[in-house]
Order: C-alpha cells, then sequence, then structure tokens
C-alpha cells in the first residue's frame, strides 16, 4: 500500500470515528422529549393568537424546562384524541391539558406528580337549601360520563362517606355539561358537579335566573401523562415540579392565572397535605 493510499484510509478512519463520537455524545447530552398542549383549553391549555403554545400549563412546563437542561423541550398544540392517542403510542412524550389521576389513566400512562388543583361546585336551585356534598343525602346529581376525571373525583368522595346517600350514576358517553345544568334547572335532578368556572361559562348563556353555584365542595390534583416507555422522564419532571412547589413557584403561577393559590386552597380544603 502506497503511502498516500495509507493516509487517506487513516483520515477515513478518524473521521468515521470522530462522527461516532459525535452521535454517542449528541445521544447522551441530548434528550428531545414531544410535549403536547391540548387546544381550546384556556386558561390551562391553548393557542394564542400567533398560533403559540400559551396558558397555565405551558408557563409550568417552561418552568421544568429551565431545571432540565439535559433535555429539550419541543412544544405543539393538538385536539384531544389527537394527542392522548400519540402519547400512548409514543409518538409524543407528554400530554398537558387539566387532566385528574384516575386509574384508568395509570394504567396506560405514567403519571406526573400533581402541578395544580381544580375545584368543584355545585350548580343547585336557589332555594334548595344545598350548600355542599353534605346536604346530598337523599338527593341525586346529573350524571357524568364514566371516563371524566370529574366522575372519579365524585366516586371518591362519595365513598368516603358513606353517611351521605347520593344518587349518582355514570354515563357509557360523553354528555355535555350544559345538559347537566339543564337537568337541573328541569328539576330532573337537584344538583350538577363541575367547576364554577364551566358552570358560569354556561349559566351567562342560558340565562336560567333560579340557579345557583354553591361555594367550592371537592377538587382534585391535576398531573400530566407520560408515555409509559419514559420512566426517567417521569423522574425529572417530578423531581422539577417538587422544587416548583416547594419555592412557591407553582403557587405564584396560579395566581397569576387565576387569580388565587390554589396549593393555598387546596391545603384549606382538605386535598392537600403538608
Amino acid at each position: 500500500m502506497n503511502k498516500s493510499k495509507e493516509i487517506k484510509i487513516i483520515a477515513a478512519i478518524a473521521g468515521v470515528l470522530a462522527l461516532f463520537a459525535s452521535c454517542n455524545k449528541s445521544g447522551k447530552d441530548s434528550k428531545v422529549v414531544e410535549i403536547i398542549l391540548e387546544a381550546q383549553n384556556a386558561p390551562y391549555t391553548y393557542e394564542d393568537e400567533n398560533g403559540n403554545p400559551a396558558g397555565y400549563e405551558y408557563e409550568v412546563l417552561k418552568a421544568i424546562e429551565k431545571k432540565l437542561p439535559e433535555w429539550k423541550f419541543n412544544y405543539q398544540v393538538l385536539d384531544y384524541e389527537t394527542a392522548l392517542a400519540g402519547v400512548r403510542t409514543g409518538k409524543y412524550t407528554l400530554d398537558a391539558g387539566c387532566k385528574f389521576r384516575t386509574p384508568a389513566r395509570e394504567k396506560a400512562f405514567l403519571v406526573s406528580a400533581p402541578y395544580n388543583y381544580f375545584f368543584m361546585n355545585l350548580v343547585v336551585k336557589a332555594d334548595s337549601g344545598i350548600n355542599g356534598l353534605e346536604d346530598m343525602s337523599g338527593k341525586s346529581i346529573s350524571p357524568i360520563v364514566a371516563t371524566d376525571g370529574r366522575a372519579v373525583a365524585l366516586k371518591d368522595w362519595i365513598d368516603g362517606h358513606p353517611e351521605v346517600t347520593v344518587d349518582f350514576k355514570t354515563l357509557a358517553s360523553s354528555g355535555a355539561m350544559a345538559d347537566e345544568i339543564a337537568k337541573v334547572e328541569d328539576g330532573v335532578f337537584d344538583a350538577a358537579y363541575l367547576s364554577a368556572e364551566q358552570a358560569n361559562a354556561i349559566l351567562s348563556e342560558a340565562k336560567y335566573t333560579d340557579l345557583k353555584i354553591t361555594k367550592r365542595v371537592d377538587g382534585r390534583d391535576t398531573v400530566f401523562l407520560i408515555n409509559k416507555d419514559k420512566k426517567e422522564f417521569q423522574k425529572a419532571v417530578n423531581k422539577a415540579l417538587e422544587e416548583l412547589t416547594a419555592d412557591g413557584t407553582l403557587g405564584e403561577l396560579t395566581v397569576k392565572f387565576f387569580g388565587e393559590d390554589n396549593f393555598e386552597v387546596a391545603k384549606k380544603i382538605g386535598l392537600k397535605k403538608d
């Protein structure tokens, strides 16, 4: 082999080794994750007027991202069904969209630590005398689809309060929240169980004059859903959330988006322990 040819071979081998080392370094240092924010779910997740991700959960994720410099977060906004299916199959890494922790979700996904709290109220007739779930013994609540986190939260409350005999059944398929309230207006059920924000949006359209929204009666923590194979990422996210909760960052963000510290409210109504 002549010297010129030998030099070329050595150079080619060096180039391949350098490329291999570069790929290894890139694979070690760059961990890319696809983050999905669900559309039309303001103020939690949505797309702003410029087509960019926005909302409380986006701000939480950006705060997490700052604590995880070894991970690269790619964000996009998608509809509910596409987001869930994509995270389940591994096309996407994490789904954000104000999700409750439920047994079905814990089976299908890895679930993060809580990053917020979602509070529930009752919509009842103004003269009903009902001010909370404790007043619902012998009374009925409008059915909710079984897969809705509200149904899971309500059933948990009922199971934990056997002294209060509430008539509540779940639906096999989704129904509109407006229908739940309409059935209270029509006297079919005594109460509807949903958040004040959801109820106010419906009542402002329906113009009912004989219904009221009670004070908060219950609540649930909300979590991110993560692909089953991303245990290392779940661990990193949970550590970041623990730090962001402890230093008050998440509480400050809830004040910004919801007008109050949801973590302090959760403590007051017994949802969050110190």
